[in-house]
């Protein structure tokens, strides 16, 4: 008996020692680029995907915008001087910003029709590149936060009356938001020798103890989990850092490639994606809890691919990619070469 009690026990450990196994080959897709699609615009910068018109919106002098089933392409959807931030307002509308003009353009997600524009300028002083950069929507006061990433400026606007109702500063050099979904957003924030998360109570109108970011060098993306109450940020010297929102701890930090502009979070299949520009690969770390995260593949895409968004029923990510030439001044950054610029699809297998 006692030899039958120690071979079921072994045979139990064993069975029990394989299931993750074969529980991580089923929820480990392989990714791999499956189309490139070409397109005719010019610089970008953010890009998100909205389920209720099943499509691809990207800053790009005003919005792009690509149909997730048939690929098809509208450049010029909506037409702006110089944008960065978009917005999902929650209603079938978005936002874009014109950094030049310091305008927001609410407009209808389907024809592009718009329905307002919001100055900023008289209460926005600062100019540059990025006077106008992130934006993002907090649902619980129903504020669109707009960042001005030259000032450190958070300008909150009041969509329904078209205009900017108040402002907080969190200084430094602003990147990336993302809203946690109660009240709070979370801001990467690069100062002179530093960077960091600030914490922002929306309705509060109120800053909270910032999270430092330690051995970062320069914040830029950033994702929210809401299931498991992470905040992810990445760094350009190829870090990915992880955070419990709650204890705002640290709980891990993942080697990626550098030159990354935002993290993509897929939070169906649990992956966060990192396009690093600098270093021309795809980074996906698959996020299974608070305690298990790791990456699970590198990608090579192409230089100058840093950003992107992820369509969650499908699992597949769509990176704006281009061929760069010199910058042209006052830019400091590559000029896209006429002609080149598509949109990588890459799709898990």
């Amino acid at each position: 008996m006692a030899i039958m009690r120690t071979i079921v026990i072994v045979y139990l450990a064993a069975a029990t020692l394989m299931r993750p196994f074969g529980a991580m080959a089923a929820e480990n897709p392989h990714y791999a680029i499956t189309a490139h699609l070409a397109g005719t615009g010019g610089s970008w910068d953010y890009a998100i995907t909205d389920d209720r018109s099943g499509r691809l919106y990207l800053a790009q002098a005003g919005v792009t915008a690509m149909d997730l089933k048939t690929n098809v392409i509208t450049t010029g959807l909506v037409t702006a001087n110089m944008s960065h931030g978009l917005a999902l307002l929650g209603d079938g509308t978005l936002a874009v910003d014109d950094s030049q003009t310091k305008v927001i353009t609410v407009f209808d997600g389907f024809s592009g029709r718009i329905v307002s524009k919001i100055p900023t300028a008289q209460i926005n002083p600062v100019n540059g590149m990025h006077a106008l950069d992130a934006l993002v929507f907090e649902p619980v006061t129903g504020m669109l936060v707009a960042v001005n990433g030259e000032s450190g400026l958070l300008l909150l606007v009041d969509v329904a009356t078209s205009r900017v109702v108040g402002t907080i500063s969190v200084g430094g050099r602003p990147e990336f938001a993302v809203a946690d979904g109660a009240g709070k957003l979370f801001i990467n924030v690069n100062r002179d020798k530093s960077s960091e998360i600030a914490v922002v109570d929306i309705a509060a109108r109120s800053l909270k103890r910032p999270m430092p970011l330690r051995g970062c060098e320069g914040a830029t993306g950033l994702a929210y989990d809401k299931s498991e109450g992470l905040v992810l940020t990445v760094c350009n010297n190829g870090k990915l850092k992880v955070f419990d929102a709650q204890t705002e701890r640290q709980v891990a930090s993942i080697p990626v490639g550098r030159g990354a502009d935002a993290v993509i979070f897929d939070s169906k299949r649990r992956r966060a994606f990192v396009p690093s520009g600098d270093s021309g690969t795809l980074s996906v770390v698959a996020v299974r809890s608070a305690t298990d995260i790791a990456l699970v593949q590198t990608l090579t895409t192409q230089t100058g691919t840093r950003l992107g968004a992820v369509d969650t029923d499908t699992g597949r990510v769509y990176l704006p990619s281009a061929k760069f030439g010199p910058p042209t001044p006052p830019s400091r950054y590559p000029t896209v070469l006429p002609g080149s610029f598509e949109i990588l699809v890459v799709g898990p297998n």
